[in-house]
């Protein structure tokens, strides 16, 4: 069955939205995750048209009656940030989309801020919004928006990172992190074995409030350690996401252990803030190594540049943007139902990589979407 198959896959998340209510004003606690994703097939596409195509065959949709005008609708989006140049592509999607199918987009930011992120969505919900795309800011936010959602009656859609599929909301739609971390892995471990001679000191920056980060360590480190030689001396530590977080937790660890040897950031800014430290450090390029997970511009001109960075694996938030948008205005017009993709499952897409080889058609097809 397509719900197994192409599972595109499960699991996680509880909490109460009294809870977060109640506390008002107190202090942001950051709760730490498991990976939803499970290693399952997952969907090579890089186009709306053939993600469709893969999954056209496996669920019958139910189609509603054809109206005789295109209805006006509203869709609340919830986005973690606008800083990121995932997240600006991201927006681009979204945005595009509405205009095409003719629907009004209304953009919040949470700042991964769990109250806050309950806060636009009654925002949103006020403004009387006909369905609401979000990037959770932790699992118990998400459990809070998806109960006002159904008490106001309308659809949540899972974007950002893997949420238990529940009754109201349709399931994720997004990047295969754990097998785009495994890619990262094996390169590590190649380069490690043809260029250290099997064994290194291996630095993950993660984040760990994110489901999907969180698999993205766990893909790496499972490859980096099926794969190497030799002896692997592993230090994780909680970059944020954020460039300025990620320089500030590789200097701590570079003061500790000043032979560090490859970096894997869990997103592009963990990385090239990572790397800045090593650089600072005065660490040879030649003899290390930088893996970013993203897909940004910055990643991929630091490899047109020849450093460290030598593999940055690729996310397609434009993709997943314009899916998630056509979603929630079919569901707003009731042109299809929730059943449909909630048979479907969350969608996994497979990740590209980008290496000196190609990266400079990837600067080309990520220059085309990113805002002049």
């Amino acid at each position: 069955m397509f719900k197994k198959a192409t599972a595109i896959l499960v699991s996680l998340a509880v909490i109460l939205y009294l809870a977060i209510a109640a506390v008002g004003c107190a202090p942001v606690v950051e709760e730490e995750v498991e990976a939803i994703q499970e290693e399952e097939e997952v969907i090579e596409a890089t186009t709306v048209e053939e993600v469709e195509e893969a999954i056209a065959e496996e669920v019958e949709e139910v189609e509603a009656e054809e109206a005789e005008e295109v209805e006006a609708v509203k869709i609340g989006v919830i986005q973690i940030t606008l800083e990121h140049e995932y997240q600006v592509m991201l927006n681009r999607g979204f945005l595009d989309k509405a205009e095409e199918m003719g629907a009004e987009a209304t953009v919040q930011v949470n700042d991964m801020n769990p109250e806050q992120c309950v806060s636009v969505a009654e925002d949103l919900i006020g403004a009387g919004v006909d369905a609401i795309i979000c990037a959770p800011a932790d699992p118990a936010s998400w459990k809070a928006v998806l109960e006002l959602c159904k008490d106001a009656g309308i659809p949540l859609l899972n974007d950002g990172s893997p949420q238990t599929a529940e009754e109201g909301m349709v399931p994720f739609i997004g990047t295969d992190s754990f097998g785009g971390g495994k890619y990262a892995g094996e390169f590590a471990a190649d380069w490690i074995n043809e260029n250290l001679g099997g064994s290194a000191k291996v630095v993950g920056l993660t984040l760990p409030t994110f489901t999907d980060c969180v698999a993205r360590n766990e893909g790496f480190n499972e490859a980096l350690y099926k794969n190497v030689d030799g002896e692997i001396t592993l230090i994780e530590q909680n970059g944020s996401g954020l460039r300025e977080k990620g320089l500030e937790a590789m200097e701590n660890i570079l003061q500790g252990d000043p032979d560090v040897d490859v970096l894997f950031g869990c997103n592009d800014d963990s990385a090239l803030g990572g790397m800045s430290a090593m650089q600072a450090a005065g660490l040879d390029p030649e003899t290390h190594l930088v893996i970013g997970f993203d897909g940004t511009l910055g990643a991929f001109e630091q490899i047109k540049a020849d450093t460290m960075m030598r593999l940055d694996i690729v996310q397609q938030p434009y993709l997943y943007a314009q899916m998630h948008m056509e979603r929630a205005i079919r569901l707003a017009r009731g042109e299809t139902d929730m059943q449909y993709y909630q048979l479907q499952g969350p969608i996994y897409i497979k990740t590209p990589i980008v290496t000196i080889e190609n990266v400079d058609e990837w600067i080309e097809r990520v220059s085309a979407i990113m805002p002049e």
